[in-house]
Order: structure tokens, then C-alpha cells, then sequence
């Protein structure tokens, strides 16, 4: 017995002197950051899985990397530069919101790379255009771009309006009146859809995808097991598999069922996968045309298929097309269904903005939403989509689908930020130029919401919810450099043009055939109690929509 007490005492010992050994480390990290505010101390790294899991409670309210603070923090320090320090590595870890010092990180791609580690939660099945930097990041990227073309975006349109349509159907099975929509769970399904097909071939109809029952040679249908596999991506990374064997043998009560529904749900997301990859793998080695929305597959397929040493800069492994098909099945279709969903959510919040939208689309379609849509749509209604196009901007700059963005200096520099005052009214004054030094090895975190609410970009309004912002005037031109929603730089979004195509034509399409109204029991409800409750989101993988619900009625 003494023997076991002395080796608990020794153990604990032992990992007391870790952690103030590590604690005193992170300490004088905080100590040699003297040219930047905030230096503050974050237990758990802010862009690794763990605090992503976490984001909702964690880094703490008041600290640098709060997810919920939007520009706050730095006006309380008067600086667009925040320090502070993990605890583990010692590490200095910097927040930025500065539009400046943003580009000159985006555009420094041998200086700052990718924190690839971040985003590990996706590498399910291998590394993937998301996951790679450099070189490797490149190789995956040659083998996708040329799919996301001007044919792919008109494509896109040309479903969108198809599976919208398709979903107006069964709304008019609704009571107008009564009846809310939970704008997560359709957008979900419609972008699911159109991603599907657009990206994929996968033609699908909405009553079709909606069948629970799974297709022959199954387990699951392919929605419910994609849908699955996005629910339970934390767990699968995060359980080891000896507990999953472990649960197979012992129920263990909120355990054992979850990890089935993990394990199923890729299981079966697998499956659907490689059965999608054998069928256009057939059709490359049958010499067959590209199918219409299967320009993203053909390309990986055929990068996967090349034997020769001289296209090794296209080439994917077996491992490296499942994930890259993985990630933009998820990537694709989730942030662009959220971002509808505050869109929408919004304009039941200012029916003077959807006014304005309805007043633009009825311009563009006077006889009413079309019920198809040719290559050629797209073409001729984006341009007349100015103001909607706006509403969407406001949108993404409010609910940012990504919020941070990682990277890790790869020798030391400097970076130019602002340095502040504010006045008792809240405004911004005595703005002057600060240089901080960046060690090597130092992570900096785009704080992408920080940015979208950074006043020295955005105005003092920056907080409200203004469209026009978003429209050139011969004496303005909004600020491109301060607008993240999809990345910036070399590595910005490879699906923007896809992203932007789907979301405008279902906002137009919607806003031209429904009034989007406010829930039953929010209209009597304050002006505050109701953006609370349709506005509010948590954190993840991507910024998700919590309360996003909608009445539609049918215009007359």
C-alpha cells in the first residue's frame, strides 16, 4: 500500500512540475510580447480541434480568440493586433483584424502557411486540398481548378433553379399562416442537392433524395449517411478505436449508441463514395464525354488513374480522392445551406431589405420566379442582382462561414497594424501605425468576425445590418480587403463562384415567390428578442444557425 502512495505522490509530483514548468514557459512568452496588447494566457490552442469543440464556452468571455466578441476586444485594447500565449507549446498566438495586415499575410504564402493541424477534423480518410500546403497543396489544386469554370457556374443556376422549385412544391402543402420552416434543415437539403449534381452528377430529385429507405447494396441512404457522418465528425476524430470496440461488447450508456451512429454513418458515407468514383471511373475508361456537373469528379478520377511519372503534379492517391471527395461534399454544400439560412432569417428581421429585393427581382422576373433555368440564366441574372447579391454580402460579413483563419510564420518578420483611441461616444480617433515583431514558429489568427466588424473598414455602423454597404458608388468602393467570407489570397475559396451562384438564385427565387415572415410566436416579441432568437449561431466546423426559422406565405 505505502508503495502505491509513494508512487501516486511521485506521479503527482511529477505533473506538477510539467505544468509549472510549462506555465512559467508561457508566462515569459507573454513577458517577450511587449509591442502588442492583450497578452493574455489560453489553456488550450485556438484553432485545434479541442477549442473548435469547445468554441461555444471556450476561449473564455474577455479573452483574445472569443468566438461571440466580435471587434470588442480590440477597441478595448485600442489596437487591430492582440496577443497571447498557449500554455502547452508556449507559443505566441496573435489575433488579427486589420485589413492591411491581412493581405500582406494572405499574399505572403512562403511566409505565413496554412496551420494545416487545424484542420485535421477532416482528414478522415487522408489529405485533401484543404488539409495541404505548399507544394502538396498545390498538386491537389491543380487537379480541381479547372473544374470550377464559367460552364460549371451556369450549371449550377440551371439546378438550383430546378431543386428550388422542387422545394416550392412541397411548401405549398403547408399552412401559410401557421406553419414554420427551419431554414438549416431545408437549405441543407437543397445545397445537398445541388452539389450533387453540380459537382458530383448525382442528379437527384427532391422527393427521390427524401427517401429514408437505402438504395440497393446499402446500409444507409446517401443524405442520412452524409448528414451523419457531418453530425458526428468530432467524435470520430476524437474516440480511439479501442473504445468503439470496447462499446461493441459493453453498452455504455451515451456512449455506445453514439459511436454506432459514427461509425455507421461513415461506414455507409464511405460506401456511397466509392460507388460514385467506380461509376465515373467507368466512364473515363470507357472513353466516355464529360457527364453535365461532373467536371470535380472526372478531374480527380482521371488524377487518380495517371500511371505516368511525368504528371505527378496531378496525380491523387486512392487515399487523396476519397478525402478530397469527403471534403467537398461537406465544405460544398453545409456553408453555403447556413449562410442561406441567416440570409433568409434576416430578411424576415427588415422587411424594408426585403422589399428592396422583391422590388429587384420582380424587375428581373416580372412573370414570376422561373420554374427552369438554361446554361445561359446565369449570365443574364447576376449582373441585375446587385442589391440581392448585397444582402448576401451583409450576410456573410455578419455570419462569417469560417471564423478564423490559421497560419504559422515560417521566419521572423514584422507586421504593420493600428494603433487607436475612442472617444466617450464610441468613436474611433488618434489612429497611428504600430509595427510588431513575429517570431518564427508563431501562429497568427485571422479573426475573420473581428475583421467583418472592424469600424476603420466598415464605418461606425459596422455592427448594423446595411446592404448598401456592398454597392460601389462613383465616391465609394467597399473594402475587398477587409471581407473574408471566403479566405483571401492564393488560398481563398475555390468554389466561390459555385457558392455565389446557388445562394442568389434560391434568395431570389424565394424572395420572389414567398414573403418571408417572422414565427408565430416571435411577432409579438421585441426587435431585440427576435434577432436574438433567429440570428443566433454557435460555433463549429462551420458557424452554425440555432434559431434560423421562417414563415413563408405565397405571393399572390
Amino acid at each position: 500500500m505505502s508503495f502505491i502512495l509513494i508512487l501516486l505522490a511521485l506521479s503527482a509530483s511529477w505533473l506538477l512540475l510539467v505544468f509549472l514548468r510549462k506555465y512559467f514557459a508561457a508566462l515569459s512568452t507573454l513577458r517577450s510580447i511587449r509591442d502588442c496588447p492583450g497578452r493574455d494566457l489560453l489553456w488550450l490552442h485556438p484553432f485545434h480541434a479541442t477549442a473548435t469543440l469547445l468554441g461555444s464556452v471556450y476561449p473564455f468571455k474577455g479573452q483574445p480568440g472569443y468566438y461571440y466578441a466580435k471587434f470588442s476586444l480590440y477597441l478595448e485594447h485600442g489596437s487591430t493586433f492582440l496577443s497571447s500565449a498557449a500554455f502547452w507549446t508556449g507559443t505566441p498566438i496573435y489575433w488579427v483584424a486589420d485589413a492591411d495586415a491581412v493581405k500582406a499575410i494572405t499574399s505572403s504564402g512562403h511566409l505565413f502557411v496554412k496551420d494545416v493541424e487545424g484542420y485535421e477534423v477532416i482528414n478522415i480518410y487522408g489529405k485533401n486540398v484543404v488539409t495541404t500546403e505548399s507544394s502538396e497543396w498545390k498538386r491537389h489544386k491543380n487537379v480541381v481548378k479547372s473544374a470550377f469554370n464559367e460552364a460549371n457556374t451556369a450549371f449550377v443556376w440551371k439546378e438550383a433553379t430546378r431543386i428550388v422549385n422542387e422545394w416550392f412544391s412541397e411548401l405549398e402543402n403547408l399552412d401559410n399562416n401557421q406553419d414554420d420552416v427551419d431554414l438549416s434543415i431545408e437549405m441543407v437539403k437543397i445545397t445537398l442537392l445541388i452539389l450533387s449534381s453540380a459537382g458530383f452528377g448525382r442528379r437527384s430529385s427532391w422527393t427521390e433524395e427524401a427517401q429514408s429507405d437505402p438504395p440497393t447494396g446499402h446500409r444507409m441512404a446517401f443524405r442520412p449517411a452524409l448528414l451523419g457522418a457531418v453530425h458526428n465528425i468530432y467524435t470520430k476524430i476524437i474516440a480511439p478505436e479501442w473504445l468503439y470496440a470496447l462499446s461493441e461488447n459493453f453498452y455504455l450508456p451515451g456512449i455506445t449508441p453514439t459511436l454506432r451512429d459514427t461509425k455507421q454513418s461513415f461506414t455507409s458515407l464511405r460506401e456511397h463514395m466509392l460507388e460514385i468514383i467506380a461509376t465515373e471511373r467507368t466512364r473515363v475508361g470507357g472513353g466516355s464525354d464529360v457527364a453535365p456537373g461532373t467536371a470535380l469528379l472526372r478531374n480527380m478520377v482521371e488524377a487518380n488513374m495517371i500511371q505516368e511519372d511525368g504528371y505527378a503534379q496531378k496525380r491523387l492517391t486512392d487515399e487523396e480522392l476519397l478525402s478530397n471527395t469527403f471534403t467537398f461534399l461537406i465544405a460544398g454544400h453545409e456553408t453555403t445551406a447556413f449562410s442561406l439560412s441567416f440570409a433568409i432569417a434576416t430578411l424576415a428581421l427588415y422587411p424594408d431589405i426585403q422589399k428592396k429585393v422583391y422590388d429587384e427581382v420582380v424587375a428581373l422576373w416580372p412573370a414570376g420566379a422561373p420554374s427552369t433555368a438554361t446554361l445561359q440564366s446565369v449570365k443574364e441574372c447576376l449582373p441585375k442582382l446587385e442589391y440581392t447579391t448585397a444582402v448576401f454580402h451583409e450576410s456573410l460579413r455578419h455570419f462569417p462561414p469560417v471564423l478564423r483563419l490559421g497560419k504559422i510564420a515560417q521566419a521572423d518578420t514584422t507586421l504593420t497594424t493600428k494603433r487607436f483611441s475612442t472617444t466617450e461616444a464610441g468613436s474611433i480617433t488618434n489612429i497611428y501605425q504600430n509595427t510588431v515583431a513575429i517570431e518564427r514558429g508563431s501562429v497568427v489568427l485571422i479573426d475573420v468576425l473581428g475583421l467583418h466588424m472592424n469600424p476603420l473598414h466598415w464605418g461606425n455602423d459596422a455592427d448594423k445590418f446595411k446592404p448598401e454597404r456592398f454597392i460601389d458608388t462613383p465616391n465609394y468602393r467597399w473594402p475587398r480587403e477587409a471581407f473574408m467570407a471566403f479566405s483571401g489570397g492564393p488560398r481563398s475559396c475555390i468554389g466561390h463562384r459555385f457558392a455565389l451562384a446557388e445562394g442568389l438564385c434560391v434568395l431570389a427565387s424565394l424572395v420572389r415567390a414567398y414573403h418571408v415572415l417572422m414565427p408565430q410566436d416571435l411577432k409579438n416579441k421585441s426587435f431585440s428578442e427576435q434577432k436574438q432568437v433567429l440570428q443566433s449561431w454557435k460555433p463549429g466546423i462551420t458557424t452554425l444557425p440555432i434559431g434560423a426559422r421562417v414563415r413563408l406565405q405565397r405571393r399572390p
